[in-house]
């Protein structure tokens, strides 16, 4: 079991870095209009796309993993909202040019071929339209093998610095290219939990009993409380020409 297998089994609608709590804030502060079409990409168990779509925005959500969808939909069901979920990939994402007024990305793109996955936001995207994708960060230089603990951990290939993403955006013509700051990695894998509890629980039946998945939260615990220095998170906001 890696990772990304514990949340899916476990349903976690918020293990993005800041959590539900930073999606919230970011909501406030970059408030999207009514009328707006919305695409958030990797929405996982679909908390942050049910959510807009309480507040009556149109959302269409996609997810690499079907039983992320499948959960996704039993939580638009229980919260009695309206979401267009379909089943993609960030790399090759099943819309046409041009189609969406802002893409919503949580923690999404390194754990995908990030160059790719950039550029179908840019494609996907109306012109004008608003990228904002909140990804970890290397805050400052690491050696190569905690820089290897910490991608194998993850799953992902490389650890971007908030330069290398404004590289990155920059370079698939976003711009504007902003930034909201490097913000503090969270020590703690549930701590968003205790302030923003899911009222809609979609965990696998027993997972909380499946040894593997104890296994990875206490090795995420040694590597951050390890490495947590190295680290930390931004939102990336880009604006297609």
């Amino acid at each position: 079991m890696e990772y990304l297998d514990m949340l899916a089994k476990l349903g976690i609608g918020n293990a993005h870095p800041g959590g539900f709590g930073e999606t919230v804030e970011q909501l406030k502060r970059y408030p999207i209009e009514q009328g707006k079409r919305v695409l958030e990409v990797g929405c996982g168990t679909g908390r942050t796309a049910c959510y807009l779509a309480e507040q009556g925005i149109e959302v269409t959500a996609v997810d690499i993993r079907p039983e992320m969808i499948a959960k996704a939909k039993v939580r638009a069901e229980k919260q009695g909202v309206s979401v267009n979920f379909t089943v993609g990939d960030v790399c090759c994402l099943p819309f046409e040019d041009s189609t969406f007024d802002v893409v919503l990305v949580e923690s999404v793109t390194n754990f995908a071929d990030a160059e790719k996955a950039v550029s179908e936001y840019y494609r996907v995207l109306r012109p004008g339209g608003k990228l904002y994708d909140r990804e970890v960060i290397r805050v400052k230089e690491m050696s190569p093998a905690i820089h290897r603990a910490l991608c194998s951990f993850y799953g992902v290939n490389k650890i971007y610095s908030q330069e290398e993403w404004q590289a990155l955006f920059e370079g698939k013509r976003f711009d504007p290219v902003e930034s909201s700051g490097v913000h503090a990695f969270p020590l703690a894998m549930f701590e968003d939990q205790v302030q923003h509890p899911d009222p809609v629980h979609l965990s696998d039946k027993q997972s909380f009993l499946d040894p593997r998945i104890w296994q990875i939260t206490a090795r995420y615990d040694e590597l951050v409380n390890k490495y947590h220095a190295y680290l930390g998170y931004t939102l990336m906001i880009g604006t297609k020409g």
